[in-house]
């Protein structure tokens, strides 16, 4: 799907325990990066963007740790809505802030 919206993109998203950056790249494509305790993540992944309105996309994608991420992401208001399946099937449910870059 094309993203016109988001592609050439670069935010952080304050999650509260850790702040990963994504940054929107062609085809489709994301980089994830982010310091979560003592591991560090620094990958290019699949992502399933669609426009839900102007300013508000629902965004998935699946990481190479099995993890598989749902945000909603609200720009015109800064928020992001985030929900993870974790890859040990444990949930992870947060709101948080969409910071630009």
């Amino acid at each position: 799907m094309n993203q016109p919206n988001l592609e050439g993109r670069t935010f952080d998203v304050d999650l509260g325990p850790f702040v990963p950056r994504l940054s929107f790249l062609k085809d489709d494509r994301m980089r994830l990066q982010a310091q979560i305790g003592p591991n560090t993540i620094d990958e290019t992944v699949d992502v399933n963007v669609h426009t839900v309105g102007p300013s508000l996309f629902l965004v998935t994608w699946a990481e190479s740790s099995g993890n598989y991420i749902v945000q909603l992401q609200d720009h015109e208001n800064g928020i992001v809505h985030n929900r993870a399946r974790l890859a040990d099937g444990n949930l992870f449910e947060v709101e948080g802030r969409i910071l630009p870059i």
